[in-house]
């Protein structure tokens, strides 16, 4: 979607240098990461295999060395013509298929949210308020 051919080599290589430099999460006393790295996978509505082939590339490539943080929250705002599909929320049954998945995979170093988050609440203003 995002018309870039290389967006998966390109976004791969950036974290294999993350990685490089930060290697393996670690956590200070109060549980709080200190070092590390956290990929967000945003889930889009009908497109759960492409997020499920990101999963799998990562847990094979970090196994759990590093946090994925699966994400339900995609809120449509517009209507999108040239991708009609994103014209809607993914479905419960799309995420639980996503989260079942990693949780197949093995995959124990994850976040998932819960119903509620396809809220406009949770597009920031854009408006450069504190910049």
């Amino acid at each position: 979607m995002s018309k870039c051919s290389n967006y998966f080599e390109v976004a791969s290589k950036a974290l294999e240098e993350m990685y490089r430099q930060t290697g393996k999460n670690k956590f200070n006393d109060d549980g709080l990461m200190t070092k590390g790295i956290i990929v967000r996978c945003l889930v889009l509505p009908t497109k759960s295999d492409d997020t499920k082939k990101i999963i799998n590339y990562l847990y094979k490539k970090y196994q759990d060395n590093i946090y994925l943080s699966i994400m339900n929250q995609y809120t449509p705002v517009n209507y999108i013509k040239e991708y009609p599909y994103l014209n809607k929320t993914i479905s419960e049954d799309e995420y639980n298929d996503v989260i079942d998945y990693a949780i197949d995979l093995g995959i124990k170093n994850a976040y998932m949210q819960e119903g509620g988050t396809c809220s406009e609440s949770f597009i920031p203003a854009f408006d450069l308020e504190g910049v």
